[in-house]
């Protein structure tokens, strides 16, 4: 359940009101009187609040003057009964498209923890290749936040941001530059004090040219077209996730997209080869970089295909910020609307406009 509550000026009270009540059909709208505006509450149902609030920015509300919030409530009583409900395969996204693009903002920024995530992940990543240890493997696709700068490129392609876009490319770089980077050094440290597992990682490689066995680490030498498959549904999955709100579905997506384990395999692998002079490594290490490419390429191209389909629209730019210097006098009179024009004075800024007279 959703609560929605509008900030609307003065004038355009009635015509909101009415637009929200014949037109949408919401019923329970609490009117409330601020100083120099009026907020409108109702409550509606998660998978109607794209559609509701489409509705109120093609009236201007959010984009040429107001406000709209959109808050999560845990319970609602009285509950909602089930004649009221209508039972239909919903396909438009459960949120809207501004509190997703908020969401996969903030996941995908450039911080401190963003860092240490992708440097322990990366660090843990390489202790399971080097054991062969599924598990471990898997802990550090738990903790990769690879996924989070994935989504804001698919997602600022989708709705025509430029900034998402470019900020969630460039900060996937750093993120498999730094996964690269780990890889490497755990490579150095292992040509340096373990050539033993450096010996036995040869061996291993030779074994799987051979057609022998397999382990973690040259298991991911090049993709095939189950690969692709995985990587693709997998871009899908995300995106309905997200769309959705449902946090929980990301920790399979997670462990099925399979980013951090060959960005630290690369980064591994070309060291070792350069330590050591052995081709193998290298050509396991460009393996393993074609993987890695071939899932950030795929889960994308899904992204953004799942986002068309969820109807995710760009979103408008031309948000306005309304100010009111307000001389209204406060009256008794609480009926639907007010009996008298108040004494204020809304003035309705555009952003660009108000940034220059600052300048």
């Amino acid at each position: 359940m959703k609560q929605v509550q509008i900030t609307v000026p003065y004038e355009k009270t009635e015509s909101i009101l009415d637009f929200i009540l014949d037109v949408m059909g919401i019923k329970n709208v609490t009117k409330l009187n601020a100083d120099n505006a009026h907020l409108l509450q109702f409550r509606i149902p998660d998978d109607a609040m794209t559609e509701t609030v489409e509705k109120l920015k093609s009236r201007g509300l959010g984009v040429e003057f107001g406000f709209i919030d959109m808050l999560d409530l845990r319970a609602s009583l009285p509950r909602a009964s089930e004649e009221e409900k209508d039972v239909k395969i919903q396909r438009e996204a459960a949120l809207a498209v501004e509190e997703i693009y908020e969401s996969v903002k903030s996941g995908s920024s450039l911080s401190f923890d963003f860092i240490t995530f992708v440097v322990l992940a990366a660090v843990i990543a390489g202790i399971g290749l080097l054991q062969n240890n599924g598990t471990v493997i898997v802990a550090s696709m738990l903790l990769s936040p690879l996924m989070g700068p994935m989504l804001a490129v698919a997602l600022g392609y989708v709705v025509s941001d430029r900034t998402l876009c470019f900020k969630g490319t460039v900060n996937e770089l750093i993120a498999l530059a730094l996964s690269f980077a780990m890889g490497a050094l755990i490579g150095f440290l292992c040509a340096v004090f373990a050539t033993d597992m450096v010996n036995g990682i040869r061996v291993d490689i030779d074994a799987s040219l051979a057609g022998q066995y397999v382990t973690e680490i040259t298991r991911r030498n090049g993709f095939v077209a189950l690969d692709v498959g995985v990587a693709l549904f997998s871009g899908a999955a995300v995106a309905v996730s997200i769309t959705r709100g449902d946090m929980s579905s990301l920790v399979g997506v997670a462990i099925s997209a399979s980013l951090m384990p060959p960005a630290v395999n690369v980064g591994m692998l070309l060291m070792l080869a350069l330590m050591t002079g052995v081709g193998n490594f290298a050509i396991f290490g460009i393996g393993s970089l074609m993987l890695l490419v071939m899932n950030i390429v795929v889960i994308d191209i899904a992204a953004i295909i799942m986002f068309k389909v969820k109807k995710l629209s760009p979103i408008k730019d031309k948000s306005a910020t309304w100010t009111a210097v307000t001389r209204f006098r406060r009256t008794g009179y609480t009926g639907l609307y007010h009996a008298s024009k108040p004494e204020s004075i809304a003035t309705f800024v555009p952003s660009e406009t108000r940034r220059e007279g600052e300048e």
